[in-house]
């Protein structure tokens, strides 16, 4: 079965400063402008691997996915359909589920529930962290505008962490089927990230140039 470490030629146990540099590799492998005068079944070919390849970066790339992807791995290796199911029903007659017995099972569910409890209380500390930030923001403003003795409008709030799937600072080309892919600076390029929004948001000044991804968010280019 293909997963997305053999997508990328890279072992379940790799780095991930190694699988940054497979991606890379396999990328440049299939990028569209290498098989631009090819046949159509080529350039067909090409473009599917490279839908499979960032999106076996965009799983792989980000640590919480890439351990959510981990735990399926085990899970299915295990014989499960899926981590959360703990007991099967038949006919009215309760059954212990025989996964139970599976160690590796047992495992990967103890990991995805501390994993989901760590979250969970994450987001919690990120959700007062960030109320706390735009509170004091609000607080400067209005003492600024009440020390200086002029009506104020409220800057325009760029939202700021969606993912999209590429680092800031990144020299990016988009794709025709809308996604990014990351290339070399000093080779051609649509421009470098320098933040992203959703639909709502705003871009910082200094942005030249904005590209709409599939999923609806707004990446900021200089």
């Amino acid at each position: 079965m293909a997963t997305h470490y053999t997508r990328l030629g890279v072992a379940p146990d790799a780095a991930a400063n190694d699988v940054q540099k497979a991606y890379h590799s396999q990328a440049r492998r299939w990028h569209p402008d290498r098989f631009v005068g090819r046949t159509e079944a080529e350039s067909s070919r090409a473009e599917d691997a490279m839908r499979k390849v960032n999106e076996a970066w965009r799983v792989l790339g980000d640590p919480t996915r890439r351990r959510q992807y981990d735990r399926e791995l085990a899970a299915a290796a295990a014989g499960a359909s899926s981590v959360g199911e703990a007991i099967n029903s038949n006919d009215g007659v309760t059954r212990i589920d025989p996964r139970l017995l599976d160690p590796k099972f047992l495992a990967a569910r103890r990991q995805q529930q501390q994993e989901e409890l760590e979250a969970h209380r994450s987001g919690a500390v990120r959700v007062l962290a960030t109320v706390g930030f735009f509170g004091l923001l609000i607080g400067i403003f209005v003492f600024t505008a009440y020390a200086n003795g002029s009506r104020a409008t409220a800057p325009t709030t760029t939202v700021f962490g969606p993912d999209i799937g590429v680092e800031a600072g990144a020299c990016v080309r988009q794709l025709s089927d809308g996604q990014l892919l990351t290339v070399p600076c000093e080779g051609t390029k649509d421009g470098v990230v320098i933040g992203a929004r959703e639909l709502e948001g705003s871009c910082p000044a200094r942005t030249v140039r904005e590209a709409l991804l599939p999923n609806g968010i707004v990446v900021c280019l200089g």
